[in-house]
């Protein structure tokens, strides 16, 4: 299938909604706590709510997971999207949040796009298709578990096991050192790039990594749930490994050590 007009849809959405971002960025966010205490603004609904829009509007066949709102999410066809990745960065005016949208066919991510509007650069793919950065084609590094690499760390909070096998020392001595980076998309496609080697997340959100599922194993990595396994990006997810490849397996052991 030629998914030439759901990428063209993609872009376009995402440049819209980095308008819609630096409109609320310096003004009154509205902000709101969820009931899961994360953080909503104005900006991450009024995104979400012009992608059901459109949707029902161009592809009235396909249906909408958003992390803030859902339309006929049961289809087999789905857009699944976070409105703003790093809505906490974006609060604090720290410039690494973004757009987050993935076409999923049953299950799979097919179009992805990640748009980062304070820098200006948007990651693209369509599977089988290479990962870009704008009109660049882009590759994870080459870069093994001892090359001196760079691992972003789970984003959990202090106590939470996996974080807290990740902040120890322990593998400085094998040249990693582990990041706190903020906003998950901004970090996931810096692996893509070849920027950072790996990042670890655990929670269950399917619109948080079908995007970077696709645009990062078409730039050469891998992702996986956090057990090592394929997963589905149409339902609740088991976390999620992300790798250039080569480290994956060593990400893995210490998920599962941590777990123990």
């Amino acid at each position: 299938m030629d998914y030439h007009k759901e990428l063209e849809f993609a872009k376009s959405m995402a440049h819209d909604a980095g308008k819609i971002m630096k409109k609320y960025y310096r003004t009154d966010q509205g902000v709101e706590i969820k009931a899961d205490a994360t953080p909503v603004t104005l900006a991450d609904k009024e995104i979400n709510d012009i992608l059901i829009e459109r949707v029902k509007s161009e592809f009235p066949e396909y249906g909408v997971l958003g992390e803030e709102d859902s339309w006929n999410q049961d289809r087999e066809i789905l857009w699944v999207c976070d409105p703003i990745d790093g809505t906490v960065p974006y609060i604090l005016h720290v410039p690494t949040s973004a757009f987050s949208l993935a076409l999923v066919v049953d299950g799979a991510p097919t179009v992805a796009v990640i748009f980062n509007p304070w820098i200006n650069e948007l990651y693209w793919a369509v599977k089988s298709g290479g990962a870009h950065r704008d009109g660049e084609k882009i590759h994870v590094s080459s870069k093994g578990w001892k090359d001196g690499i760079n691992v972003g760390n789970s984003g959990d909070k202090p106590g939470n096991p996996i974080r807290e096998a990740l902040s120890r020392d322990l593998y400085r001595g094998e040249g990693v050192v582990v990041n706190n980076i903020p906003g998950l998309a901004y970090t996931g496609s810096t692996i893509a790039d070849g920027v950072i080697e790996g990042k670890i997340f655990t929670h269950h959100t399917a619109h948080d990594i079908a995007a970077l599922k696709l645009i990062i194993e078409e730039a050469g990595g891998k992702v996986t749930d956090i057990e090592g396994n394929e997963q589905r990006y149409d339902q609740k997810i088991n976390g999620a490994i992300m790798s250039n490849g080569l480290i994956h397996h060593e990400l893995v052991k210490i998920v599962a050590e941590a777990m123990k």
